[in-house]
């Protein structure tokens, strides 16, 4: 059995050095491979925000038009028709809202009276 290992050392030391060569070889390819998966996952990523950007452009292409409605509504009032309703004692809901909403778009600061149903302030 002895002589069976001697004879078969230099076959040993070949297999093993084929296995090292394999082993770089092998250590290059997942290199390799894990580059591919990182510009695959890139790539993924990038269609994804794709898409959510084709969605919002979608969703605000519906919104502008809307939004320049109301602007050019906004732009449409005069301080007299705010001063009819700041003489209106107790205004309607609806009155109350649109002036909630024009304070908002005006970027006017909110007086704050208490409403005399107890429910909220208003504008």
């Amino acid at each position: 059995m002895q002589t069976e290992l001697t004879e078969l050392q230099p076959q040993l030391v070949i297999a093993s050095q084929q296995v090292d060569e394999i082993m770089i070889v092998v250590a290059k390819e997942s290199a390799e491979i894990a580059e591919v998966e990182r510009i695959v996952k890139v790539d993924e990523q990038a269609e994804a925000a794709q898409a959510i950007k084709n969605e919002c452009d979608t969703d605000l292409a519906e919104a502008v038009p809307v939004l320049e409605a109301a602007l050019a509504a906004l732009n449409t009032l005069t301080p007299a028709d705010i001063t009819i309703v700041k003489t209106m004692k107790s205004p309607p809901a609806g009155v109350k809202l649109i002036m909630e909403a024009i304070c908002i778009l005006k970027g006017i600061k909110p007086d704050r009276i208490p409403d005399p149903s107890g429910s909220d302030y208003t504008c």
